[in-house]
């Protein structure tokens, strides 16, 4: 009888007084240095700045313990509706114990920052399948509706935004990056269109049937769907500059970009990463040198550490000769260190998409 009073006075205390949290907070570099963070959940009827949670200021971070207990739903914001993480759900965790520490990254701000919209399951009538398309929005975009924007397309759409749904689990940042460089008044906003690849991307990313991997080939059906299907709708939905659109991707992504740029002449520019030149038995030099891209700008990157076959470079380094050698406007950038992945391409993003929208907008 006595051990059930003492937990049923546990509980009590437990509810009434909760169980010690600390929070730790990081919150992105566009912060404005004089910012007051607080925390905003059911424990305080969603009060977006509550002295009671409001975070003390460390070295690179911000810290708060509260007293808590149970199902805590919650958000980050810097004091108002208006400038609270920008994020399409709350967080939610469970505290059952004392000396728990929930750590949080946020990732941009509602007012700082631009949105993503996820078209799912898009139709292509071309190629007979579906996939999601992702849409990033740059910041005012909603508020400012008399103007219109350049659109970037970029391939692989789960590896640009979101580490959780990106192939090696990194991804491009192209969001942070550019709610970076449009706040700083780096670039002119842009709209970026990121398209999911699926089972069949190595066919679909060239024009040309590779011997050796058994695939390839749609490419040409490819670039029809995002020319005749995929920009019509962008157009339609969203505000864009109908004649400024450019296109971009890394390894086989960077081939169809490099081979999209050289057909269509839609595109304005490309951003090709690390390109699988290799693929389709070498045929886009073949087809660069008769179809030069003159209209065009094409901003090539590879890095040192790519594959352990030295033709991977060397192949980029002939691409560039060419380019140069057709009076096509390029910009190449070599990494010594640079490896075939996710995080040397976010790396280099903010150079590229800043020389390819330099004096176009």
């Amino acid at each position: 009888m006595k051990k059930a009073i003492l937990f049923f006075l546990l509980i009590l205390v437990t509810f009434f007084y909760g169980y010690k949290v600390t929070f730790i907070v990081y919150v992105p570099e566009n912060t404005p240095e004089d910012s007051d963070i607080y925390i905003s959940g059911n424990f305080n009827n969603w009060n977006v700045n509550d002295e009671k949670f409001k975070f003390k200021k460390e070295e690179n971070y911000y810290v708060l313990e509260a007293d808590l207990s149970g199902i805590i739903k919650f958000l980050i914001t810097r004091g108002s509706s208006d400038t609270i993480e920008n994020r399409q759900k709350y967080r939610i965790m469970k505290v059952s114990k004392d000396g728990t520490k929930i750590t949080v990254k946020v990732k941009g701000w509602k007012d700082l920052s631009g949105s993503l919209e996820l078209i799912k399951d898009f139709y292509s009538p071309e190629l007979d399948n579906s996939r999601n398309i992702i849409v990033y929005l740059p910041m005012g975009y909603e508020k400012d509706t008399s103007k219109s924007y350049p659109v970037l397309y970029l391939h692989d759409g789960q590896n640009l935004f979101d580490a959780k749904t990106s192939f090696i689990g990194v991804e491009w940042q192209v969001d942070e990056t550019l709610d970076r460089m449009i706040l700083n008044k780096e670039i002119e906003p842009v709209i970026v269109v990121g398209i999911y690849n699926n089972a069949d991307r190595l066919s679909e990313y060239s024009p040309w049937y590779d011997e050796e991997y058994k695939k390839g080939g749609k490419g040409d059906k490819y670039l029809e769907f995002i020319v005749n299907t995929l920009k019509p709708y962008i157009d339609k939905k969203y505000r864009t500059i109908e004649d400024k659109n450019y296109i971009g991707g890394s390894s086989m992504g960077g081939l169809i970009s490099l081979y999209a740029v050289s057909k269509c002449p839609v595109f304005s520019g490309a951003i090709v990463m690390s390109p699988s030149l290799f693929f389709g038995n070498h045929e886009i030099f073949n087809f660069v040198e008769k179809n030069p891209p003159l209209n065009s700008k094409i901003y090539l990157y590879v890095g040192g550490k790519e594959s352990d076959n030295p033709m991977f470079v060397e192949d980029v380094i002939k691409m560039k000769e060419l380019l140069e050698s057709l009076n096509v406007k390029v910009k190449y950038s070599f990494d010594p260190d640079g490896v075939h992945n996710e995080a040397f391409w976010a790396k280099k993003f903010s150079e590229a998409i800043k020389w390819m929208l330099e004096g176009e907008n």
